[in-house]
């Protein structure tokens, strides 16, 4: 679940510069046999099947194997997603690790946003330690662009649930990223990108799957500000970004939260 993410920001900041809205000229539907059809890309589906006597190493970034969490994200261009994220289980170099999958598709099935990420997970304990991150971004008419995230030694997407109790704890990570637009050569940024989180307490807020308690973390990257809710036994539930844009949980499988 998450996310996150996660460094989930990195992917909005990616595609606040582009206008999602913007006409597609090469797809439609109009009957012109000179122009493409449009066909929307596959749903993505998890690899593993739930077991529910799986216990996850923390309680607040549930990584489940077989577990689907659903969103709905609100660009605050007006522009309204569906997002998908699945686990499932892998080997990272010896050790037993996660793999989370995560789809955006816009409400019109794919014709303005396509996404696609895919982030590497082990366990450290009860933190949630993340080694890689892969995206691929379709936006409108434009060329399809990718990215890769290669963390520093101990980045931690979560750290342990005794230390999120204390309001104002803090901790961060870093990492150098590798860009590619279309058939331009890749760009791989020599200045690692640091974010930075900070525990605000728990807060009562409400979803389209009801009321929750949930714990408020900021995360900043730069000028860039968002503010993230997790709820024990269910990960993220809601992220709102300082320019707009929104996440809600609107379904789960897999996944129980913890009173």
């Amino acid at each position: 679940m998450r996310i996150g993410f996660l460094i989930i920001l990195l992917a909005t900041i990616a595609l606040s510069g582009c206008d999602p809205n913007t006409k597609n000229s090469n797809v439609n539907t109009n009957g012109n046999s000179n122009q493409a059809v449009f066909t929307p890309p596959p749903r993505l589906q998890g690899k593993n099947t739930y077991d529910p006597n799986f216990k996850p190493c923390n309680e607040y970034y549930p990584l489940v194997p077989g577990s689907v969490a659903k969103y709905v994200l609100n660009y605050s261009s007006g522009l309204v997603a569906d997002v998908t994220i699945v686990v499932d289980s892998s080997e990272e170099n010896g050790r037993k690790g996660f793999i989370e999958r995560m789809q955006i598709i816009d409400k019109s099935g794919g014709l303005q946003i396509v996404q696609n990420t895919e982030r590497h997970f082990v366990c450290d304990g009860d933190k949630v330690m993340i080694l890689l991150e892969k995206t691929e971004s379709r936006v409108a008419d434009q060329p399809k662009s990718t990215s890769q995230f290669d963390y520093r030694e101990n980045s931690y997407a979560m750290i342990e649930p005794s230390s999120l109790v204390r309001p104002d704890t803090t901790w961060s990570y870093g990492f150098k990223r590798t860009s590619q637009r279309g058939d331009e050569p890749p760009a791989k940024e020599d200045a690692p990108i640091i974010l930075s989180f900070t525990v605000k307490g728990e807060q009562e807020i409400t979803l389209p799957t009801g009321k929750v308690k949930a714990l408020k973390v900021e995360r900043k990257g730069g000028t860039n500000v968002v503010t993230d809710y997790y709820v024990r036994g269910l990960g993220l539930v809601k992220r709102d970004s300082a320019e707009g844009t929104t996440w809600e949980l609107k379904e789960y499988s897999g996944l129980k939260p913890v009173d």
